[in-house]
């Protein structure tokens, strides 16, 4: 039997466990990684990947990749059985520095997050094992594995995640239990490899009869999805032939090249526990969502997220483990209302009668003559924003931006290149001031003890600002183009705040010299905590 010592194990090569290693192994921490199946995923899964997973792989150096085979910026019609639409959802911000909805294939993704794990020498991949059981020892996990051959493989691991889905083995070992609902509804849901379709947006039939969803993907692709009835037995649906029947129902593609048909049910699920001791879950494994929203692959890739850039702390002793605390009591609350979200929205897309029907219809036809209300669903603001309101981040005072992601703008420098914002706060924690003194609060700031080291600090001046030639030259100077940091912080006031290595702000304060006093003070409070 060999052995192995890792930082991390990680069980499961879905997207958020390629994440996850591609989190640790660009801090240049030591992983393995686990699949029992001999690849990446080869058939269609998910679909959509949002702004914030589009800044993760950012995050991780590969958005570039990524973007190449995503099709950027769609939006989604709601129409009535007869095909007239009741409601468009068209978001144009980009708040977090990318569209809010986009298309995407799962093999793709997948297939470009595992090569980018063969830019580090210290991430080990191991497809076609599997985990037979660990022990958690304390101060490191025991884990076995077996190899393709039959053969045992011992790997001692300082923390273990289990990424490793639905069924999650991890999960059952730690005792966790997912609590909610699965749906009674089934739904076929059937790839194409090519289509006739011409229509760039998500078309959601919202037909008592026979609720469907048709979305666009990369490539001229489309993936239909056909709500079923009881008397359809899953064999029967899942055929070509009863496939095609429905196809020529709905559009141009009864004779389109058909890569899948499945049946699936959904689930409205999250755990009760997220870890114990040196074991966490992520993904599938902590929440399941139904589809309405895309949000499942979505919500595991803030996990990756969360998690990675906390274990990449605690490994390189600059936090405690106490930090690992914050994981579950920061991510479980936003997935758990982006469930609740997609619940709300399968409500819309299967009316139960056409009388249900006609009333919610009805009722998004007369929002759309209030122009906030029409914009409240077009801007896509009904999704609920990332938040942390406890975890890792200081008491908030007088500031209503603790807890919540940064925005993204794109910014100019000094030699009027531009880039977007992330690009400049590098892996770790980062100042970041914005507003018309934006570069004397960062020089403030700078020279604070806020209980951690802080590698970069930019200060952001509002779009209609230049810079101002006297004074102090700490840190980098930048100019927000497209004025994204307006809608979030007061332009004609200066905001300093602490942003961590995942962009979200673990403490705020007004440019005062009591408020830079207080805003340390809570910062080493936070930080002592995490390390007691």
């Amino acid at each position: 039997m060999s052995a192995m010592s890792p930082d991390v194990v990680i069980i499961g090569a879905g997207p958020t466990g390629l994440t996850l290693a591609n989190i640790l192994g660009r801090a240049g921490r030591s992983v393995v990684l686990v699949e029992r199946n001999p690849s990446t995923v080869g058939e269609p899964r998910a679909v959509s990947i949002d702004d914030e997973a589009l800044r993760t792989m950012q995050a991780i150096g590969l958005a570039g990749e990524v973007i190449k085979n995503v099709a950027l910026d769609y939006g989604s019609y709601y129409v009535d059985a007869a095909g007239k639409r009741f409601a468009a959802v068209e978001p144009t911000t980009r708040e977090y520095g990318f569209p809010r909805r986009n298309a995407f294939t799962q093999p793709m993704l997948e297939a470009t997050l595992r090569r980018g794990l063969d830019r580090f020498p210290n991430v080990t991949t191991l497809f076609q094992h599997e985990c037979l059981g660990f022990v958690d020892k304390g101060d490191r996990v025991a884990i076995e594995l077996r190899d393709p051959s039959g053969g045992s493989l011992a790997v001692d691991a300082a923390f273990l995640v289990g990424c490793d889905g639905a069924r999650s083995a991890t999960r059952k070992a730690i005792g966790a239990t997912l609590t909610g609902s699965t749906y009674r509804e089934r739904w076929l849901i059937v790839d194409l490899a090519s289509t006739k379709e011409r229509l760039r947006q998500t078309r959601v039939v919202c037909d008592p009869a026979r609720p469907l969803i048709s979305l666009p993907g990369p490539g001229g692709i489309r993936r239909y999805e056909f709500m079923l009835r009881d008397d359809e037995a899953d064999d029967k649906a899942a055929s070509i032939d009863f496939a095609r029947k429905l196809l020529a129902a709905h559009g141009p593609d009864a004779e389109a090249p058909i890569a899948r048909c499945q049946v699936y049910t959904f689930h409205a699920r999250i755990c009760d526990i997220w870890s114990r001791e040196r074991v966490f879950l992520a993904g599938d494994a902590a929440h399941l969502s139904p589809p309405f929203a895309g949000q499942g692959m979505n919500s595991g890739l803030r996990d990756a997220h969360n998690l990675g850039w906390k274990l990449v702390e605690v490994l390189a002793g600059r936090l405690g483990p106490r930090l690992l605390d914050t994981y579950q009591a920061e991510r479980a609350p936003h997935a758990s209302s982006l469930i609740e979200l997609a619940i709300r929205l399968g409500h819309v897309m299967m009316p139960t009668s056409r009388v249900q029907a006609f009333a919610v219809q009805s009722a998004f036809r007369l929002a759309g003559l209030v122009p906030r209300l029409q914009s409240y669903f077009a801007e896509m603001k009904y999704k609920p924003k990332p938040f942390y309101g406890r975890g890792f981040v200081a008491a908030a005072g007088d500031s209503t931006i603790v807890g919540r992601m940064i925005p993204q703008p794109e910014v100019e420098r000094a030699d009027r290149g531009r880039v977007m914002l992330d690009e400049l706060l590098g892996q770790e924690f980062a100042l970041v001031a914005f507003g018309p003194d934006a570069q004397r609060a960062v020089a403030d700031a700078a020279g604070r003890d806020f209980g951690i080291p802080v590698k970069e600090a930019i200060a952001v001046l509002p779009r209609w600002l230049n810079a101002d030639a006297d004074a102090p030259d700490v840190g980098t100077t930048v100019r927000d183009v497209n004025g994204a940091m307006k809608a979030f912080a007061n332009d004609r006031e200066t905001t300093v705040m602490l942003v961590r290595p995942d962009r979200y702000i673990a403490v705020a304060a007004g440019f005062t010299s009591r408020g830079m006093e207080e805003m340390a003070a809570r910062a080493r409070d936070m930080i002592a905590n995490a390390r007691a």
